[in-house]
Order: structure tokens, then C-alpha cells, then sequence
């Protein structure tokens, strides 16, 4: 099923090979996580630990902005018709930018060392900059009535503050600018994990779930207003985190915690009314995804009534690793073997099922290590425990090499019908 008055322009989607190079580095950049908290459990003592922020970042930025961004170089063209001007050279440039800034991030966090948050802010920041007038310059003649491509505008703009103030913040710990740290951290948080990343996962939603899990359309009043309304209050709340309004910011960070559930809710209600008599592990990943977000925005309000260093932790695990890359892995076993078929079709006129391309097995297993280190998370973060912790990190390094290694297999398998 496709909402209403959507079309898909699947002639303008780009080459397998653009979207790709971003699905095959992100799990990388999940494995290398993992392997921080195996090797340094004390990262874990607490947020603020430069061990800790590099393990964020490398979730956030290095797994998770880097599909986000493969999958928009595919989304723009066939979801939105915004075709991106030379988007084999844009997406290389941003890969690459992306990457190698990511890594100078999560080092010169991880080591506090000032000498790698310069290049990356500036890495990190252009191959952004380069990417988003790219893909205004796809938009500017596409019209804002649809729902997928106006919220998109609204995610590439939150994307676009959230790193102004990640760069502003590496600034400051560089000594180059005097800030409070706090404030500006909390509108980083704020605009990559709701701003950005979080209406960017409602626009693609908006199609993905109708389309691959066959349900109902999502509520129109929802599609129209979700995006926008949440952009406008999540200006107020900045406005009060600026001013340090305490009993404000708390009431507004209620009223996104609501927003976010609202989607939450309505994802999880249109699955019950799946076509589908057995829900699919694509289906399962979201349900998970959608449990964490709830479960990690009570964490939140709860935060902002207690002073204990549990809950603002749980909700980052919950919200990162339960919600995030639930919802993203979800995804990738949707899209990849979708796009090998799709190729497969317009290359050489036939394909071989999508479940021949990607079978459940292999999805399920990883699903099940998933579920297991973010369940190992949680108790480790609550316990405290320093082997509990590098269970944790074992098991997140095994899951994303198991993503890494059946994205590698779905290749193989059209290669094979390629060739075939």
C-alpha cells in the first residue's frame, strides 16, 4: 500500500552503488561501539565520560546519520522526485566526508583530544553542507503539499542546526569559544535526536510502513501536522532551554515526549491491522523500536525530576540503541534486498524473490542477538556491573557484524542473479 496521492519514480532511483557505501560502513561504526564498552566497561560510569561521548557519537553519527543519509539519496528521487544533481560524485564526496569526520569525532572525544574535533567539524560539517544543498537544489521545484517531501525539508533543517551546534560545542571544548556547555549540549541532543533524526524517521515511515509491512495508511491529520507541530515546539523548548526556564522547558519536553509517543502509538496500532498473517522480522524490529522510544521518553521526564545519573542513561540506551537502530536495521533488511530486486528488474528484466535475496533466518538470529544486547545494556546501566558491561559490548559488536555479514550475503545473492 502507498498513502494517497503518493507516487514512486522508481526509473529515478539512483545507482545501486550510491546508497550502498553508506549501508556497509554504518554497522563498522556499530561494531567499533561495542568493542569501546568490551574494552573500557567505565565508560558507562557515567554520560559525561569522554569514552562515553565517543560511543554516542559513533552510534549517532557513524551508524546511524550515515544510513539516514544513504537511505535519502534513494528516498529523495523515488519517494519525494527530488532527483539529486550529480548524485554518484555527491554521495562519494559525502561518504567519504562522513566517514573520516566520524572517526576524527569519536577519537577526539574518546582521547580528549582537541586536535581531531577541528577536522572533524570541518569534514563533518561540509560533507553535511554539501548534502543539503544537493538535496534543496533536487527540491526547490518539488511541492509541499505531499507529506514525505515537506517533512523532509524539515529534517535536512534540523540536521543542519543540530550540527551548527555540534560544531559550536566542539568549538568550545577546543577553547575557541566560551559557551555553557550544558545548554548548548542539551539543543544538540534536542535537534539531532527529535529535529533531525527523529522527523526524518516519521517522513520515511509515512511510506515504508504502508508500503513493506502492509498496513493501513497512518491518519491523515497525523502525516499532515506531526512534522510541523513537533518543529514548532521543539523551538519553544529551545527557546526555554536558552533562557533556563526550568518549569518551562520541563512542560514542553512533556509535550514532545507526548508527540513522539503519539507516533509511537500509531505505528504500533496500524501493524495490528497488517494484512499480513504472521508479522515479518522487519515488523517485530519496529514493534521494538517503538517500545524503547516510549520506554526512553518517560526516561527522559523522569530525568528531569530526579538527580539520579540512571535515568538520563537508560533513556540514551533506549532511545540510541532500543529505538534508533531497531527502527534502522528494520529498515535495511527491508530496502537492501528491495533495491537488489529492484536493479536486478531493470537491469536484466527478471529477479528472484525478495525472500530468495534476503531470507528470514539470518534477520531473525540477529534480531534475537539484538534484543539480547540491549537488553544486557539496560541491566548493565542499572546494576553497574563491569562484566555485565562487556557483555553488553560483546554482544553489540556480534550484532553488527552478523547486519555487516548478511548485507554482504544479499550482495552475494545478486551478484549471482546478476550474473545468472
Amino acid at each position: 500500500m502507498i498513502p494517497d496521492g503518493q507516487t514512486l519514480s522508481y526509473e529515478a532511483a539512483p545507482a545501486f552503488s550510491t546508497p550502498l557505501r553508506f549501508f556497509l560502513t554504518a554497522p563498522l561504526f556499530g561494531a567499533a561501539a561495542g568493542a569501546a564498552l568490551l574494552a573500557a566497561p567505565e565508560l558507562l560510569d557515567s554520560r559525561w565520560t569522554p569514552g562515553a561521548l565517543a560511543v554516542t557519537h559513533l552510534v549517532a553519527v557513524g551508524f546511524m546519520l550515515t544510513v539516514m543519509l544513504g537511505a535519502l539519496f534513494q528516498i529523495l528521487p523515488v519517494v519525494a522526485g527530488a532527483v539529486i544533481p550529480r548524485s554518484g560524485t555527491v554521495s562519494t564526496v559525502v561518504h567519504l566526508a562522513m566517514t573520516i569526520g566520524a572517526l576524527c569525532l569519536a577519537w577526539g572525544l574518546g582521547n580528549s583530544s582537541h586536535a581531531f574535533l577541528l577536522p572533524a567539524t570541518v569534514l563533518l560539517g561540509g560533507g553535511l553542507a554539501l548534502f543539503v544543498v544537493a538535496a534543496f537544489l533536487g527540491l526547490r521545484r518539488i511541492p509541499v503539499a505531499q507529506a514525505t517531501p515537506r517533512d523532509l525539508r524539515i529534517a535536512l533543517l534540523g540536521f543542519v542546526v543540530a550540527v551548527a551546534l555540534g560544531i559550536t560545542l566542539a568549538l568550545a571544548l577546543g577553547g575557541q569559544l566560551d559557551l555553557r556547555l550544558l545548554t548548548v549540549l542539551k539543543l544538540h541532543i534536542g535537534w539531532a535526536l527529535l529535529g533531525g533524526a527523529g522527523v526524518l524517521l516519521a517522513a520515511a515511515s509515512w511510506v515504508v510502513v504502508p508500503m513493506f509491512q502492509i498496513t493501513p495508511n497512518y491518519p491523515v491529520p497525523l502525516t499532515r501536522f506531526w512534522a510541523m507541530g513537533t518543529g514548532a515546539v521543539l523551538l519553544m523548548w529551545s527557546a526555554t532551554v536558552y533562557g533556563e526556564l526550568g518549569s518551562a522547558e520541563f512542560a514542553l519536553s512533556a509535550v514532545l515526549a507526548v508527540l513522539c509517543a503519539t507516533f509511537a502509538v500509531s505505528t504500533l496500532n496500524l501493524q495490528r491491522q497488517s494484512r499480513r498473517t504472521v508479522p515479518d522480522m522487519t515488523t517485530r524490529a519496529f514493534q521494538m523500536g517503538m517500545g524503547s522510544f516510549i520506554a526512553g521518553l518517560t526516561c527522559v521526564l523522569a530525568a528531569h525530576q530526579s538527580e539520579h545519573q540512571v535515568w538520563p542513561l537508560l533513556a540514551g540506551i533506549l532511545i540510541l540503541h532500543g529505538g534508533f537502530v531497531s527502527v534502522i536495521v528494520g529498515m535495511l533488511y527491508k530496502i537492501i534486498p528491495f533495491l537488489a530486486w529492484l536493479h536486478l528488474t531493470q537491469d536484466v528484466g527478471k529477479a528472484p524473490n525478495m525472500k530468495k535475496l534476503q531470507p528470514d533466518t539470518p534477520i531473525r538470529r540477529h534480531l534475537a542477538l539484538h534484543a539480547a544486547a540491549l537488553a544486557a545494556l539496560v541491566v548493565a546501566a542499572l546494576v553497574g556491573n563491569e562484566w555485565l558491561i562487556r557483555l553488553a559490548g560483546l554482544l553489540i559488536v556480534g550484532e553488527f557484524v552478523f547486519l555487516f555479514a548478511n548485507i554482504l550475503k544479499v550482495l552475494g545473492n545478486y551478484r549471482r542473479a546478476h550474473a545468472a
